[in-house]
């Protein structure tokens, strides 16, 4: 069977670039070895956000161009993106001064554009007390909070891909592609008995892009290193609003009450993986690392032990390889287009899950899409 574009990867961003090309006029089938959004993008942190501490690195126009497509989702998916506070408690011991944190938040806001309605503030610590009765108030020194947009990461992404089935798109999960040949006309990609034909292959496979290039022989001009983040969940909710928390180290962990769950996800990690994604698995010493690190703000009767943990779970985030720490790699995204004859291929490096609308445009225009319906229509 023979399509305009095959998509490898059935995350957000496969499937935000499968809807995208769908609309503009493009016949596609998106393939996937799991389920539509089984990987990472059912294993973050469930926030659509621009990610205040990218400001800390000076990553001015990846915040702004996330937290327009943060504007973007609340007005296309109002039913599964809503703005929700975020409270920055700062205590004599933070690593970060409050002077420091309080300009980070304004530019934050400022960055947003004038469209956004939702302007950060301070909070009063007797407030912030009765509201939270669970966080420890001994050293507390002042209370920001700011405004970021929360969502369920699978949900949206099988939302998404939804919408590109209904613009025509096809999708097959749990499938084995078994190779992939290409030449000047286009490529032909070998699913069981099945082959399917395209003059467009998408790589869209996220943290998987390194090994899925190796085992067919793809081009590809970028590599990925691979950062692991754990999430662990403890039944009840442990504040009424999201927290945003620093260790010791400035390292930044959230505490995100769910009480459409009745629970609370603490995370997350980072930590650089050698191996397969496959062979990725939750550690212990990262779950006794996230109970350690929220118990220091938990007051004497709250604090958890390891029997609170009723889940963990852990994604793999498939950052554009560069030099420097794991932790301060940029979330900025790469797109690899290679030409051969007729046949494109274009391999995605990088994104996250607010991103993936702007990544999905410029995808598209990447591949000329666009110009050439337009030379089409022409002619």
């Amino acid at each position: 069977m023979t399509y305009d574009a095959i998509v490898l990867g059935a995350g957000i961003n496969g499937c935000g670039i499968a809807g995208e090309l769908a609309e503009r006029g493009q016949r596609v089938l998106v393939l996937d070895k799991g389920e539509i959004g089984g990987g990472t993008s059912s294993k973050s942190s469930r926030l659509i956000h621009g990610g205040l501490r990218y400001l800390e690195t000076m990553q001015f126009g990846m915040v702004r161009e996330a937290l327009a497509d943060r504007f973007a989702l609340l007005g296309r998916y109002p039913e599964l993106v809503s703005m929700r506070p975020f409270y920055v408690p700062i205590y004599r011991t933070s690593p970060r001064p409050v002077w420091r944190l309080w300009t980070g938040i304004k530019l934050y806001d400022a960055l947003a554009g004038r469209r956004n309605v939702y302007r950060s503030g301070k909070v009063s610590r007797k407030r912030f007390a009765r509201a939270f009765p669970a966080i420890k108030r001994e050293g507390l020194r002042a209370v920001l909070r700011y405004y970021d947009g929360k969502t369920h990461d699978r949900a949206l992404t099988q939302r998404v891909a939804e919408d590109s089935r209904a613009m025509g798109c096809a999708f097959c999960e749990r499938v084995d592609v078994r190779h992939v040949a290409w030449d000047e006309r286009g490529f032909a990609v070998s699913v069981g008995d099945e082959i399917f034909t395209s003059r467009i292959l998408v790589n869209a496979t996220g943290p998987w892009i390194d090994e899925v290039a190796a085992r067919y022989g793809l081009p590809s001009r970028f590599q990925i290193r691979k950062v692991s983040g754990v999430h662990i969940f403890v039944d009840g909710l442990l504040s009424p609003d999201p927290l945003f928390l620093q260790t010791a180290s400035k390292r930044v962990f959230f505490l995100i009450p769910e009480p459409e769950r009745d629970q609370t996800m603490i995370g997350t990690t980072e930590r650089e993986e050698r191996g397969r994604v496959d062979g990725v698995r939750v550690r212990e010493s990262e779950v006794d690392y996230l109970i350690r690190e929220v118990n220091a703000y938990l007051t004497a009767g709250r604090r958890l032990q390891r029997a609170d943990i009723t889940d963990a779970c852990v994604g793999v985030r498939p950052l554009v390889a560069r030099k420097g720490d794991a932790t301060d790699l940029s979330r900025e995204w790469e797109l690899d287009l290679h030409t051969r004859g007729n046949a494109q291929l274009l391999n995605v490096f990088g994104g996250k899950l607010t991103t993936y609308l702007s990544l999905s445009r410029r995808a598209a225009d990447t591949l000329g899409i666009e110009t050439m319906m337009r030379v089409a229509l022409r002619a």
